[in-house]
């Protein structure tokens, strides 16, 4: 894997893409004036006035590459449980670099998707060769079954800096997204608020920049938790990154 690899969303035109066609055509009202340009340096800057407050990707051009694939309509989406677990996973393989070829099954003649770790995050790849369900698509949760499950939402959910730990909540609240009560809550519904969590982290922080940069902005970061005595927290540190 290359050291410069570019890792861009954009890269791939596999099924993200189209869903995010599709949940733009439905929508609400306003939803689309987050896909992506909240993103960013503008962002970063507004969460600390260290040197980390002039990072952030790039935000996502419409007008060149169509609708954000993970702009807040789509997270809205999926915090409200309208797109299915598997295209939840989809969105999150993608970020992570998976991609997805479609090739012919030999034996039953028909045409499977195949996701390879092409541009997957190093240290994620160390872990996580072969992409993970996220979510639980079986919903069943006997430990047997959901334990991988878990500890793979676990490590995305960990990998997420301090300062993004609330983005889902302040970016989805505008847009009429209340959260949701302990009562009735399941851990899809939970996943499902993590990996939105997560994407717009990825949205934010990581997409189409390189990984040399991204190595670079670690290394700070890593300086600046030893300073501060934060090495050892559970949640958030460079260790449980995904670069």
């Amino acid at each position: 894997m290359s050291g410069t690899m570019m890792l861009a969303h954009r890269a791939s035109r596999c099924a993200p893409c189209a869903m995010a066609r599709a949940v733009r055509t439905r929508s609400v009202r306003g939803a689309g004036a987050g896909t992506g340009r909240r993103s960013g340096r503008v962002c970063a800057a507004t969460e600390g006035e260290d040197a980390s407050a002039s990072w952030g990707a790039e935000p996502w051009d419409e007008e060149k590459n169509g609708p954000d694939p993970i702009g807040d309509d789509v997270l809205l989406s999926i915090v409200r449980s309208e797109l299915s677990d598997e295209q939840v996973n989809k969105l999150v393989w993608n970020a992570l670099g998976y991609r997805c070829k479609v090739e012919l099954d030999a034996e039953t003649l028909t045409a499977v998707e195949v996701w390879t770790p092409d541009e997957v995050f190093p240290n994620w790849a160390n872990t996580y060769p072969t992409p993970p369900d996220v979510l639980g698509v079986t919903r069943k949760y006997d430990p047997k079954i959901d334990a991988p499950v878990k500890a793979a939402c676990a490590a995305l959910t960990r990998s997420v800096p301090e300062e993004h730990k609330q983005g889902i909540k302040t970016t989805l609240t505008p847009l009429g997204w209340k959260g949701f009560k302990m009562d009735g809550l399941t851990p899809n519904m939970t996943r499902r608020a993590q990996a939105a969590n997560w994407l717009l982290f990825y949205r934010r922080e990581l997409r189409g920049v390189s990984i040399d940069e991204l190595r670079r902005r670690r290394e700070i970061r890593r300086a600046k938790e030893e300073a501060e005595g934060k090495t050892n927290r559970p949640t958030g540190t460079t260790k449980q990154g995904v670069v």
